[in-house]
């Protein structure tokens, strides 16, 4: 074989390979759920009581798509979302109802922590001097920041959607053993949080915006398989 076969061979193939795509970089979300249920239910800037529950209606949430669309997803890509949360010992109706919804979002690829309440006896200060049982809720703020440390390897930017501070220590210890870690709050609708910001770096805030809710909501019924392979359907409780 001639030298200019040779070379126009070489050039044939050099001008087929694909060049090689950079990887996209991995997305972890972590969600606080409470916070952002607590967000949903009463809006702080309503100033009657009807404004105050605008957002109820968006609790049927899809975070998958919640979250992509704050992401760009030619660069960016969405590996993971954990909702961390606590079922309520007092209410039997509304355990039953959150189970449904972490059910449905399971089928998402969503999975979940859970925390627990316990019981918060207050003594009234006021004239009936009485006590009573305020729960509190435990375990998900350290699960939260444990998971932050613990699966770092796993992300190269992570999404928290919170407004809680408590969550400040550990971004900082993120930042401190994972420099090059990216971190973005999105805190709830209607929430901010300027120390989980000011934690996180600059321009970490995101916005969640009412359109988005809009856009993510999950269908009803949403449809998975179960260990048996059989489709099932999951409806949205009637008062969710």
């Amino acid at each position: 074989m001639g030298v200019i076969e040779r070379l126009s061979m070489n050039k044939n193939t050099m001008s087929t390979e694909k060049p090689q795509s950079t990887p996209k970089k991995r997305v972890f979300a972590m969600i606080d759920g409470f916070n952002l249920y607590h967000a949903l239910m009463e809006f702080r800037g309503g100033t009657t009581e009807q404004e105050r529950a605008k957002y109820q209606k968006y609790k049927w949430l899809c975070f998958r798509t919640l979250i992509s669309r704050s992401l760009d997803l030619e660069t960016e890509e969405l590996s993971e979302v954990i909702i961390f949360t606590s079922y309520p010992y007092w209410d039997q109706g509304k355990r039953m109802r959150q189970q449904t919804y972490l059910t449905a979002l399971k089928y998402t690829g969503v999975t979940h922590v859970l925390g627990e309440f316990k019981e918060n006896w207050i003594n009234c200060r006021a004239r009936c001097k009485e006590t009573f049982d305020k729960p509190a809720e435990k375990q998900t703020d350290v699960n939260i920041a444990i998971a932050i440390i613990e699966r770092a390897n796993d992300y190269d930017i992570l999404i928290l959607i919170t407004g809680d501070s408590d969550q400040v220590p550990a971004i900082r210890l993120l930042k401190k053993l994972h420099p090059k870690k990216v971190v973005y709050i999105l805190p709830p609708i209607g929430r901010n949080s300027k120390e989980l910001v000011k934690a996180a770096g600059k321009n970490s805030r995101k916005i969640m915006r009412e359109e988005d809710l809009v856009a993510s909501l999950l269908p009803n019924p949403v449809e998975g398989k179960n260990a048996d392979d059989k489709i099932v359907q999951i409806w949205k409780p009637a008062s969710w």
